[in-house]
């Protein structure tokens, strides 16, 4: 069993880490800029996770406006964030981002374009925009073309630089502190959401966000299922259950995403061998694992490899990417045709590309009894293969 949480943090290593430098806000920047004006976009305005991409994360932020021409990005806030806090608090809290504002509607983001005097152009937009912005925006700005540039963003998300791979790396150590101590704690008559705070409580003491997200469910027929988990919430463990646990752990707003099987007491025979299995497929998946492969050929490995150890593969099996989002599919200039009617989940067929992050996380099912297990990698495509994150061996724990 894995014994000292603090070897999931290297040698030598503390529980912190940069967030990412401005250096790599700049890049960011300038590739999207390059990529507006190839599409005669005088701007891109983002929601959501690709606003968070332009901001590294502020809290509460609504709107963002990064115009093609080199002027500072702003940030929009809700309205009563600043009613009594000075804008500098917040441009002065962090590196990236220097204009802020914040109103009970876009009006600071009409404001924006206004003075940038871009409302007769043509701009981008990147995430949701509700009906009532989009109409807000419109009526103020009647001579403005918006139109849908999310492609944009899709295709640069795709492939993570060098410091976004170490923050999904140091995500998932704060991931595997959550098994090891639910591993040393996991006892029977407990109530499963005891377990799934302790979980929480330790990716937080290894430096994870406020918001990592940690869930588990268990029984004696182990299965990996969302519904189960909140089930299982009230329910009591007992002797001989398997606890199925992933998490979307985030360190500076990005994932760690895996799975752990952890059996409360003496584990049963057919569970161990079971469990072999899926360390062979695993093997046999991870073999064929390189840059070039598609997500059918790669999906056509799996399915080939559970029949080989007389299990069924299953829809549960998690080959999908992953970053700031859980999960995060390819953009279009990745994606390849479909191949035959078989069904491909994972963001369907691409091409798998160094840079691109993975959870693989393959699933077996026995066909008698429905019992279901897995085991999760998270690793980064690279030139000559792949590189694991997490440094966390996959085997079937058990509790002491």
């Amino acid at each position: 069993m894995l014994d000292n949480r603090q070897q999931f943090f290297g040698p030598g290593s503390d529980k912190t880490h940069p967030p990412l430098s401005v250096a790599e806000r700049n890049r960011r920047y300038a590739t999207i800029r390059a990529k507006l004006r190839e599409e005669g976009l005088a701007g891109l305005i983002v929601t959501e996770s690709h606003l968070l991409y332009l901001s590294n994360g502020i809290w509460g932020e609504e709107f963002g406006l990064l115009p093609t021409e080199e002027e500072d990005f702003e940030v929009v806030l809700p309205w009563r964030y600043l009613v009594d806090l000075d804008s500098k608090v917040v441009t002065e809290s962090q590196e990236w981002v220097k204009r802020v504002s914040a109103g009970r509607n876009p009006s600071p983001l009409v404001a924006r374009i206004k003075e940038l005097h871009l409302e007769n152009s043509k701009l981008g937009y990147a995430g949701a925009l509700s009906q009532q912005a989009y109409s807000f925006v419109m009526k103020a700005l009647p001579s403005l073309q918006l139109v849908n540039a999310e492609d944009i963003l899709n295709n640069i998300r795709t492939l993570k630089s060098p410091e976004e791979v170490a923050l999904i790396d140091r995500a998932n150590h704060v991931f595997n502190a959550a098994i090891v101590h639910v591993c040393e704690n996991a006892k029977p008559g407990m109530i499963g959401r005891r377990l799934v705070e302790m979980g929480r409580q330790a990716m937080w003491d290894a430096g994870g966000d406020l918001n990592s997200t940690f869930t588990l469910n268990f029984g004696a027929v182990p299965v990996q299922n969302p519904l189960l988990a909140d089930i299982t919430l009230n329910s009591r463990i007992k002797e001989g259950d398997i606890i199925t646990l992933t998490a979307h752990a985030h360190y500076h707003h990005y994932a760690g995403h895996s799975d752990q099987e952890i059996v409360v007491g003496n584990p049963k025979q057919r569970h161990l061998t079971m469990f072999d299995a899926v360390k062979k497929v695993r093997t046999n998946v991870l073999k064929q694992v390189k840059a070039g492969l598609s997500n059918r050929a790669l999906y056509d490995f799996y399915e080939a490899a559970c029949t080989d150890a007389g299990f069924e593969p299953t829809e549960h099996a998690q080959m999908h990417q992953y970053g700031i989002d859980v999960p995060e599919f390819p953009g279009p200039a990745f994606k390849l045709p479909p191949v035959g009617n078989k069904p491909l989940s994972g963001g369907g067929n691409f091409t798998l590309t160094s840079g691109m992050i993975f959870s693989i996380a393959p699933t077996l099912q026995d066909p008698e009894t429905g019992e279901l297990l897995l085991g999760g990698t998270s690793l980064v495509i690279t030139d000559n293969g792949y590189q694991e994150l997490g440094a966390r061996p996959v085997e079937l724990l058990v509790t002491s």
